[in-house]
């Protein structure tokens, strides 16, 4: 059994996504959906084994009846709530309906989600901060100019989990570049985000904490067995397709093997994106390098906690299990609104 900065057994609702299907883009799109129920049931296993009492529930579109029967002053809720109703652009909804019910909830609040699901948005934030981030260009149709240099990525830009990207996503030619905006506004129903491909090497970077966060050790995605420079890159496959090639030789290695002085920039970066951004609790910064200058792709707040996932290894390298790991996100849900609430010891 464990205790949690000396409160004892807690109430955990693990909260998380329920979809049966798509509503745009690819079938194949739904493992990633679905994925979310397995880290439910990892988490709550991890955290009754630490000796709290849980209740996993699952939510398809009604938030309020899924959290109706938990009393908000006993119950703290794991948010692992991706979509509502299979749209992943409502996922931002669902802290607000927990504030508006006094639950204190892991991870990043409503407009924090909201600011880093628009990723160009997210870019014009990370630029006024001062940070690197790769040129970029937001095109609603196939025929608008576009001055990104090729090669060039080309992505949904109101996606997470690398949704829309495979390797016909870098281009090279103002033909490819037409014919992939196209596929993406017309599969996903949203502008497509173009952006300058950084060739150099991939690093994640998980953040956790509040008002002061503390790095996790970084890993490095690891292609050194993928020949083609431009095939070097996280696909949608390479992320969640298990048999596939892509997933075999694209490894995260935690702790990166990094020089000290780029380890440090990295990480400074990265906890300057999770701040610039409003994170809080738990996110993970995805960053390349280029000479040795970090280059910031995309911010993550509450990314995937799967027990395959970078979150996960980088908090296996800090000396956590996921079950620990888990925990510790808890306490800092604990954290946020202390003073105006206080946590009750579940009932016997």
């Amino acid at each position: 059994m464990s205790a949690l900065g000396g409160l004892g057994p807690l109430s955990v609702l693990v909260l998380y996504t329920e979809v049966e299907a798509v509503l745009k883009g690819e079938a194949i799109d739904l493992i990633a959906d679905q994925e979310t129920a397995r880290v439910a049931r990892e988490i709550s296993s991890g955290l009754r084994a630490l000796g709290h009492r849980v209740a996993c529930v699952g939510v398809a579109r009604d938030v309020e009846r899924a959290i109706a029967p938990f009393a908000p002053e006993e119950w703290v809720v794991f948010n692992l709530c991706e979509s509502l109703g299979g749209d992943s652009a409502l996922e931002h909804t669902v802290p607000p309906i927990l504030e508006a019910h006094g639950f204190r909830y892991t991870g990043a609040p409503g407009p924090t989600i909201a600011a880093c699901l628009d990723k160009a948005g997210t870019k014009e934030k990370l630029l006024a901060a001062g940070l690197r981030t790769p040129r970029y260009a937001l095109l609603s149709s196939p025929g608008e100019p576009c001055d990104v240099p090729f090669p060039a990525l080309v992505k949904p830009s109101q996606e997470d989990a690398s949704v829309g990207i495979t390797l016909d996503s870098v281009v090279s030619d103002a033909e490819a570049l037409r014919r992939q905006v196209a596929y993406i506004v017309e599969r996903y129903r949203q502008p497509a985000l173009v952006e300058e491909f950084i060739s150099g090497r991939e690093f994640n970077a998980a953040i956790w904490g509040n008002d002061e966060p503390e790095p996790l050790p970084l890993s490095e995605i690891s292609y050194a067995e993928i020949p083609d420079p431009l095939h070097r890159l996280l696909t949608y496959e390479s992320k969640w397709v298990e048999d596939s090639f892509a997933y075999a030789h694209t490894p995260g290695i935690c702790p990166a093997p990094v020089d000290p002085e780029l380890g440090d920039r990295l990480v400074q970066t990265a906890l300057a994106a999770f701040r610039v951004m409003g994170c809080r609790g738990y996110a993970r910064v995805d960053m390349r390098e280029r000479g040795g200058v970090p280059y910031v792709l995309e911010v993550n707040p509450n990314p995937s906690l799967s027990s395959e996932g970078g979150f996960v290894r980088a908090a296996g390298a800090a000396g956590y299990d996921q079950a620990h790991m888990a925990e510790r996100i808890v306490g800092f849900a604990l954290e946020v609104g202390r003073t105006r609430c206080t946590m009750r010891r579940p009932r016997a």
